[in-house]
């Protein structure tokens, strides 16, 4: 990056003009988490893990080293993160490397080793039901193999067949319920009001435990009644009319379930969530009948006792994992909710001072993991900007805003600091102010995202922010140093040149940059719908004037067909040739490369391509771009909606892992070459095709297909992408007219 350190600016200096260089069009970027950060005083363990929100803890050996390490599972996003125990330091190591290697999931996602062959497998949510993917890594690799076709069944005592049902708010219990050594699954009715006890006929039926037969044993295990309108207190020794004849030992739209023994007496308690509280329910079971056919005598409603009772809002779900490593299971509570509900301290963690069987637990955090990220609540937004021009990029991370049921709409947003204290090749980021111009006091609503440059034409840089109502605010600088910034309010509600409200919706994410070269610069504004507007400014350097010339600006659209949500966030700068190149972030986490705008503001824009490899940052991705290590290539810092940041490094590097990926695959094209229709046989289960022609230019992109008509392409060589949400692979294809 070219760094500016004049005492006074020019009015062309007004952003950071990125140039750097391009490999045929494509910009290609490789995960490191090297850059260091520190925040009060303490060097964060892994910063760039990108937030937490609505996890759910399981454990899993992912190295192949005979410990058990940490798979975490968000619900934002769906997000699988994975952590590697580090004996020697004692603490937990982020490894993305894992990820990819997990199917894709959502909702819900437990781990659990159903035929006892010492590697946890998958349950999780499947359309209405619950999927498994059994683990059959070897060698140190990771892979699992789908085989639930689609659901699990459970029969109705020896009758009628059908998949076990569980609603996707729901998490529901799999665990040994019956101590036969196989895992039973405790589920909500569909009604919501009793829990099921769907028992693994496995043993039983002389299988062992590898196997998943399930029967439906009790629709009413434990003998209570969850009413869920106005207490989450439950009604014991119910009647239970409805019940199967000779009961075994009950499913729940809106309940998180955990079994576990409470009071060593050998039979399973439970601690259960409701999606109207913030309280766990702890509920005794008494000792007869070994979990089959039992009730509930005893709860309560402020659980754990003897220290701080959980108080999530709203929707806690339990998990009960040694996360400390000391051995010993502990417990840990997140909400069981995507948004609206805790989202920078929803990790609480209550170590077990006792035993698995006779736990006694105390709580000690309420952001687990969390305290070692970039975390911002809900959504971040990050801009690299240079604001007390050492010729060091610093990170700005505004947001939608941190949970609290104080708040106005529950949120307060603000703007984080992190000071760029390193150097040119080396950057280490060092915590500021997680309220940057004291946002937070001024009243704005949620979704603060921050844009930097001279508006005004005093050499000195100044801030407009867009808000979640789609409405922009002025912050002028008035520092008479430019080694820091003094901003104040001076215009809310900025206007057009008509004397109306900018107004583009909701979520308006602007972006300052001289767009038509006439050296003022021009807004670009993406908004939840997923378009782009461009008010050109129309004034002159020292009074801007900003006029509406386009609501679909580019042609640029990230929404997907079925919904107008996009939530397009966009980023420009130049290449090594003084082009302008366009990146828009978008709500499925995807990043979308345009060109073709310099003399074409008017017109469409070209698609090149899609950051999918190795970008997995989260969904409602928003990105920045910098020169952070001086070696002439961009790096990107990716926002997601968890309210962590990612960071990427570019590289010139186009092999590596495509191939290894390949490997591994049988992919068959065929004819090929060809002159009309392209036929694909795999087992990839891939989601979405693109072909691009030898320049890498976007031709064609669509869903999931086995047959592309290509009659209508010329004469050459193409190549083909292949991607799921944790591979992609590409391909080269001829189309030949003979």
């Amino acid at each position: 990056m070219k760094q500016f350190k004049k005492i006074f600016f020019t009015f062309l200096i007004l952003l950071p003009i990125f140039i750097y260089p391009q490999v045929g069009g494509k910009y290609y970027f490789e995960r490191k988490d090297s850059i260091k950060v520190t925040q009060n005083g303490d060097e964060l363990q892994f910063p760039w893990v990108g937030g937490l929100n609505s996890i759910q803890v399981s454990k899993i050996d992912l190295n192949n080293d005979a410990h058990e390490d940490l798979f975490v599972f968000d619900r934002t996003g769906n997000t699988i993160l994975t952590f590697v125990w580090n004996a020697s330091d004692n603490q937990w190591d982020y490894a993305p490397e894992y990820e990819d290697q997990f199917p894709k999931l959502e909702y819900w996602a437990l781990l659990r080793d159903y035929n006892c062959d010492g590697k946890k497998d998958i349950f999780a949510y499947v359309s209405g039901g619950i999927g498994v993917w059994k683990n059959i890594s070897t060698n140190g690799e990771l892979e699992f193999e789908y085989i639930s076709d689609p659901y699990v069944f459970s029969s109705l005592f020896g009758g009628t067949v059908a998949n076990l049902y569980v609603s996707k708010v729901d998490i529901p219990d799999i665990n040994d319920i019956d101590g036969d050594g196989d895992l039973d699954v405790l589920t909500f009715s569909i009604l919501g009001d009793r829990l099921e006890y769907h028992q693994n006929m496995s043993v039983e039926l002389g299988y062992g435990c590898d196997s998943i037969k399930y029967e439906v044993a009790n629709l009413c295990w434990g003998h209570f009644l969850e009413t869920g309108v106005s207490t989450n207190t439950c009604i014991l020794f119910d009647t239970c009319g409805t019940n199967v004849a000779n009961p075994k030992g009950l499913k729940h739209a809106g309940s998180t379930v955990l079994s576990l023994d409470l009071n060593n007496d050998g039979v399973k308690d439970l601690l259960l969530g409701d999606v109207s509280f913030n309280n766990i329910v702890a509920l005794y079971n008494d000792n007869k009948g070994v979990n089959m056919n039992t009730s509930i005598i005893a709860q309560d409603t402020a659980f754990p006792d003897g220290t701080l009772p959980v108080d999530i809002y709203t929707f806690p779900a339990s998990f009960n994992e040694d996360v400390d490593n000391d051995g010993i299971k502990d417990l840990v509570f997140s909400p069981n909710n995507a948004n609206g509900t805790e989202n920078h301290n929803s990790a609480w963690f209550y170590k077990n001072y006792g035993t698995n069987s006779d736990p006694v637990f105390a709580h000690i955090q309420k952001d687990w993991l969390q305290d070692e990220m970039i975390e911002v609540g809900r959504n971040a937004y990050p801009v690299l900007f240079d604001y007390n021009n050492d010729g060091l990029l610093d990170l700005f991370v505004g947001n939608f805003g941190y949970f609290g049921t104080g708040f106005t709409n529950n949120y307060l947003s603000k703007i984080s600091l992190y000071e760029n204290t390193g150097s040119l090749s080396e950057p280490h980021f060092t915590f500021v102010t997680d309220d940057f111009a004291n946002i937070s006091s001024l009243g704005f609503p949620q979704g603060i995202i921050p844009t930097f440059g001279d508006i005004d034409g005093d050499g000195d840089i100044d801030m407009i922010i867009g808000d979640y109502y789609g409405r922009l605010h002025v912050f002028t600088n008035s520092s008479s140093s430019i080694t820091s910034m003094n901003l104040s309010l001076t215009t809310t509600n900025l206007l057009d040149d008509n004397g109306a409200t900018i107004d583009v919706g909701y979520s308006a994410k602007p972006i300052l940059y001289d767009i038509d070269k006439d050296g003022k610069l021009d807004l670009i504004i993406g908004e939840e719908n997923g378009n782009l507007n461009y008010y050109q400014n129309m004034g002159t350097v020292s009074s801007p004037n900003f006029r509406l010339q386009s609501e679909t600006f580019g042609g640029v659209d990230v929404s997907e067909w079925w919904t107008t949500v996009g939530n397009s966030t966009p980023f420009l700068f130049e290449n090594d040739v003084n082009e302008t190149q366009l990146f828009v972030g978008s709500q499925n986490g995807n990043i979308i490369h345009f060109t073709g705008l310099d003399g074409n503001l008017g017109g469409n824009f070209t698609q090149w391509d899609t950051l999918a490899r190795n970008v997995h940052a989260g969904t409602n991705a928003s990105p920045t771009f910098g020169d952070l290590n001086n070696d002439g290539i961009v790096d990107l810092i990716v926002g997601n909606e968890r309210g962590g940041v990612s960071i990427f490094f570019g590289t010139l590097d186009t092999s590596s892992d495509i191939e290894k990926i390949e490997e591994n695959l049988e992919i068959r094209l065929f004819p090929n070459p060809t002159n009309g229709v392209l036929n694909i046989a795999t087992e990839f289960v891939f989601e979405t095709y693109a072909i691009y022609d030898c320049f890498g230019k976007l031709i064609k992109n669509g869903n999931y297909a086995l047959q592309i008509d290509l009659s209508n392409f010329e004469n050459g060589i193409y190549l083909i992408q292949l991607a799921s949400k944790n591979q992609t692979v590409v391909k080269k294809i001829i189309k030949y007219d003979q």
